[in-house]
């Protein structure tokens, strides 16, 4: 399959065309992703106690289990007289009542999630009693606006040697600020770098000093001399509570996209222009693997009114960090 090398900027930067004019060659240079840690952690190395770890591992048990819709998953996790009180203040009791109410939670709100559940603080009251309290993010379905809400539990080390939850207290939920929407693309930050037979693409992308903004630099070297560089800027929509970008390339392009998450994929709807004048419109998709490895690849590509077949996916990695010059 061939591709100009107008298209191998395309592959870069989610739907991005940079040079107008021809080169043949395999998939062009992809966007090399984004990705990082909140603007609070980033480049830090997070060690965990030993004692903490159950409790980690909870957590993300009871993500999983919600996005299986596993009311029994969940069921298990508390104890056989377990008490649970919700954001509204309804109080369930008993383990068998706890999987009833989220059976019928998954039934009634089918397209609800839980995104994360952050752990903020772990204290231990007795040597089988530990209090843990966070912040839970939700979401009514991919099209909603996420929300947050505090929690507090209590779990109990039982006979079995399991911890398990004793009691639970979801406070009422609050909108997720613009950060903390962006923090869903908190992959995105590093320094990324592509390349094929036709062309090397580097990327970088860090936080803005306000935490507001996402802010992406791109170059792209074509085997045959050219060059392009370009800024993208992704920030959260108040107006149509979406996440939204906006990149400006050296020789003139424009391009505004709205990005969406679907599981352990981001789907971007972009448009724009080149700058020769050429109207583009296209769907990108990027797929995590884990933090170091994401694919990208774009369909419903259409330049000039002309539709472009779509791409094979194309595997991005992370640049390994400078080495350490210090003096010895």
């Amino acid at each position: 399959m061939k591709h100009n090398t107008l298209l191998a900027s395309l592959a870069l930067f989610s739907v991005f065309l940079t040079f107008s004019h021809s080169a043949t060659g395999q998939s062009a240079p992809q966007a090399p992703p984004i990705v990082d840690t909140p603007a609070e952690t980033r480049n830090s190395t997070i060690v965990v106690a030993d004692e903490h770890k159950p409790f980690l591992a909870s957590a993300q048990i009871f993500v999983d289990a919600y996005t299986k819709r596993d009311a029994a998953a969940i069921g298990a996790m508390f104890t056989a007289d377990a008490e649970f009180l919700d954001e509204f203040g309804q109080r369930t009791q008993g383990r068998e009542a706890i999987i009833a109410l989220f059976a019928n939670v998954f039934q009634t709100s089918q397209e609800a999630s839980i995104h994360e559940i952050a752990i903020e603080h772990l204290r231990k009251i007795t040597d089988r009693v530990v209090m843990e309290e966070g912040v839970v993010f939700t979401s009514e379905s991919s099209n909603h606006v996420r929300t947050q809400s505090r929690y507090v539990a209590l779990h109990t080390l039982e006979k079995d040697g399991k911890w398990r939850i004793n009691s639970l207290k979801n406070l009422p939920s609050a909108s997720v600020s613009r950060q903390e929407h962006l923090m869903q693309l908190a992959w995105l930050v590093g320094n990324w770098v592509n390349e094929d037979s036709e062309s090397v693409v580097h990327t970088t992308c860090n936080w803005s000093e306000d935490g507001n903004y996402l802010l992406r630099r791109f170059s792209v070297r074509t085997r045959d001399g050219k060059e392009m560089n370009g800024v993208q800027r992704i920030g959260w929509d108040p107006a149509r509570k979406i996440i939204r970008s906006w990149t400006f390339d050296s020789h003139g392009g424009f391009f505004n996209g709205l990005w969406t998450k679907h599981d352990k994929q981001w789907l971007i709807n972009s448009a724009g222009i080149t700058d020769s004048g050429d109207t583009i419109t296209a769907t990108s998709i990027y797929t995590i693997h884990d933090p170091e490895m994401v694919t990208w690849q774009y369909r419903s590509l259409i330049v000039a009114g002309n539709v472009r077949e779509n791409m094979e996916p194309i595997t991005m990695v992370k640049r390994p960090p400078a080495p350490n010059r210090s003096a010895k």
